[in-house]
């Protein structure tokens, strides 16, 4: 071996051993993980909540009872909000299918954020749901998420936004602290 392919040999040495320092999540420079945004999440899980409710007909009662906490669910004074209790409360409930050449139901999901506890529900995001159809009057539900788990977003706290808040762009908070 000459003495130009030895020196070839030990700066490549030393230079895959300073790779392997760099790279061993060591140093102090490097930056943590950012948290992942929830919006997307919490704007998807209202969305199917809303469709479920109001644009199947009848209402998807499986899908809602499955996006509801269990506190939240019609049947808890009764079974402790069982999954099974909810569907059939919610199948009860159920109107009677819509006639049927409605314009299709356009629903938005907007103004997420974050929502404080309140005497009844735990703190967690709201948002404002509005639906529409064409030719018919838009109306807006607010809705409390709140986190169940590590990962899954879940719906805590509905409400009607009434006449009184329907001149307010964004009701979510006043609505959902007046109605707990």
């Amino acid at each position: 071996m000459t003495s130009r392919t030895a020196s070839l040999a030990t700066i490549a040495a030393v230079a895959a051993v300073l790779l392997t320092a760099c790279s061993s999540g060591e140093d102090s420079t490097d930056k943590p993980a950012a948290k992942p945004d929830p919006t997307a999440q919490i704007t998807k899980t209202a969305k199917a909540y809303v469709t479920a409710w109001f644009d199947s007909k009848p209402m998807d009662a499986k899908t809602m009872c499955e996006l509801q906490t269990k506190a939240a669910r019609p049947n808890f004074d009764d079974d402790g909000g069982t999954l099974k209790g909810c569907i059939a409360e919610r199948t009860d409930d159920s109107p009677e299918p819509a006639e049927s050449g409605r314009a299709p139901l356009t629903i938005k999901i907007t103004h997420v954020q974050e929502v404080p506890a309140s005497d009844a529900h735990p703190a967690g995001q709201g948002v404002l749901a509005t639906m529409h159809r064409a030719g018919e009057k838009p109306y807006r539900y607010v809705l409390r998420l709140v986190k169940e788990g590590s990962d899954q977003w879940k719906i805590e706290q509905t409400s009607d936004v009434n006449d009184r808040f329907a001149h307010t762009a964004d009701p979510v908070a006043p609505v959902l602290a007046q109605y707990s």
